[in-house]
């Protein structure tokens, strides 16, 4: 029990934790490239976004895929010419389009989950469904946490040729 002279203890992930974690990445990338595939990945990754966070502004698709506007644009246009997703006027703002997905688009992202989720039971054959949800709390964590914003180590500037 805690008694109010006792330093309470913070525990925080070390440097060498997130070092390790850090060195994961390469293959945590590699890994979702072989189980998802590159082919399709930027369309059905703005079908899935439509989907799970309701009608957006082609906008709202770029800033939670986190790419440039212009990148998205072009994918939403060839899902509109696919017939997967459709634009309605925004009734918020009548000059702004609201995207939903068609039936058809819901369909395609129907069967891209289901290769997913079969791939992925073959990759984790031999897990326990208890390991993959604490795999999946702890990753829904690592990505629902606000990443700080500060500017660029000198390395980050040398690596991108700015120093």
């Amino acid at each position: 029990m805690h008694t109010p002279t006792e330093p309470i203890e913070v525990v925080m992930a070390t440097p060498h934790a997130c070092a390790a974690l850090a060195d994961v990445f390469p293959d945590l990338l590699r890994a979702h490239r072989e189980l998802v595939g590159t082919h399709h990945t930027p369309a059905v990754a703005a079908l899935a976004v439509v989907l799970q966070h309701g009608p957006l502004r082609v906008s709202e698709v770029a800033e939670h895929l986190s790419l440039d506007l212009s990148t998205v644009s072009r994918q939403v246009s060839h899902l509109r010419q696919r017939g997967l997703l459709v634009s309605c006027p925004d009734p918020a703002d009548g000059r702004s389009q609201r995207l939903s997905l068609t039936p058809a688009g819901v369909q395609e992202i129907r069967t891209f989950r289901r290769a997913v989720v079969d791939r992925l039971l073959d990759h984790l054959d031999g897990w326990r469904d208890e390991e993959v949800g604490d795999l999946t709390r702890l990753l829904g964590r690592l990505v629902a946490a606000p990443v700080p914003s500060s500017p660029p180590s000198t390395h980050q500037k040398q690596l991108q040729g700015n120093a």
